[in-house]
């Protein structure tokens, strides 16, 4: 029987060639990873400056950056002070998420295989690329799961965690709402949908798109907010295929023409000049969002883990976003324990923990992370829904 030190069983030990220690596991994540994960892409959202030491966190509303006039009086009189105050809107549970990949017994032996056709000198190299593999799939977890929170809040008004989302967790049924005003939603019904149902075959008898999305903009824009419109990229897509759409994007171009010349005209140019010619229409910027989330979940009949793809930013909605800053992710601070059989390492600036821990019985190496971050709204009064589709 062969016997091998703990180091033998240890992904990190063979990419640091024997340095195993939190410090080193820390530069490693600081210089290497920080190349790919130099800043995490959340439009409008950034991190919290502190983080909480409690779970619960208080949700509040803030004010546009419009600064009002000074008041008038007359010479004698003091001036009253006066500031805008930020309004509790509600508090919560920031949910955890956690993550583990496992550098089990069966790939240590597939790894010492690879390792007997290199070099000496490779072995750490290419263990240091197995290392960054597996670091890099779970930081990019997070990151992804983030991104889901940030596009659900902001097209949905809301994060919902459930089978389809979270098939593996013990979170189900939990709602983390921006509490945007009831009045701020619309939704078209009847003939002025435009389409009369999500197959998008048939386009609403009395549909006009462009029409609808001017006439919901308008008083939005007449407050003075300053902001722009989001919406799902193949739904977008999807739109700029209607009849209307295209009539008046036609129109636009080419006055004098008939309804037949200007339809036939726009339905064959660029998609560049198509979304141009819908933002001098509507007087703002559209976002258009192309984003994927994937999820995996273990499928009791296949006896095995499949992969579902889900649109991050929902379809079949128009939102107006307040421009700038809207809101925080709220992270509770990990707590570090003292454990020397661990490694223990963060990202993000300390709001993603790494710990990284042996089983000798086992001969097992687990990857473990835990992040405790909410995506957080804080102009929800200021943002805007618009349903075409709605039944």
């Amino acid at each position: 029987m062969d016997n091998y030190t703990p180091q033998f069983y240890d992904l990190v030990s063979r990419a640091f060639g024997g340095d195993v220690t939190s410090k080193r596991l820390q530069a490693f994540l600081d210089n290497t990873m920080a190349l790919k994960y130099n800043e995490l892409q959340l439009d409008g959202f950034s991190f919290a400056s502190d983080m909480q030491l409690d779970y619960t966190y208080e949700q509040l509303q803030k004010e546009l950056g419009i600064t009002p006039m000074a008041s008038y009086y007359d010479v004698d009189s003091p001036a009253i002070p006066k500031a805008e105050q930020e309004i509790a809107l509600k508090t919560g549970k920031i949910p955890r998420m956690k993550e583990v990949i496992y550098f089990n017994e069966d790939k240590v032996r597939k790894q010492l295989i690879l390792e007997k056709m290199l070099a000496a000198d490779k072995i750490p190299t290419q263990a240091g690329q197995k290392l960054f593999d597996v670091v890099d799939e779970l930081i990019g977890r997070h990151t992804n799961s983030l991104t889901y929170q940030r596009q659900q809040m902001v097209s949905r008004g809301k994060l919902t965690l459930d089978k389809k989302n979270n098939p593996d967790g013990t979170l189900q049924g939990v709602t983390f709402s921006a509490n945007v005003p009831v009045k701020n939603f619309t939704t078209l019904s009847g003939d002025a949908k435009f389409w009369k149902d999500k197959t998008y075959a048939v386009e609403g008898t009395k549909s006009d798109p462009v029409q609808s999305v001017i006439d919901w903009l308008q008083p939005i824009l007449d407050k003075g907010i300053k902001g722009h419109l989001e919406i799902n990229l193949a739904y977008f897509r999807r739109l700029l295929r209607h009849s209307k759409v295209n009539q008046h994007i036609g129109f636009g171009l080419w006055p004098t023409s008939s309804v037949e010349q200007a339809s036939g005209a726009a339905s064959v140019l660029p998609y560049s000049q198509k979304l141009a010619a819908l933002e001098d229409l509507f007087g703002v910027k559209i976002k258009t969002i192309d984003s994927i989330s994937r999820v995996l979940a273990y499928n009791t009949t296949s006896k095995r883990m499949e992969a579902t793809n889900v649109a991050s930013f929902e379809p079949d909605v128009i939102v107006f976003v307040p421009d700038g800053n809207i809101g925080e992710v709220l992270t509770v601070m990990p707590i570090v324990t003292q454990d020397n059989s661990a490694l223990i390492s963060t990202f993000y600036d300390g709001r993603l923990m790494l710990t990284v821990a042996r089983d000798a019985v086992t001969k097992c190496q687990g990857f473990h992370t835990e992040m405790t971050s909410l995506v957080v709204p804080n102009v929800p009064q200021y943002m805007f829904y618009l349903f075409p589709n709605e039944a």
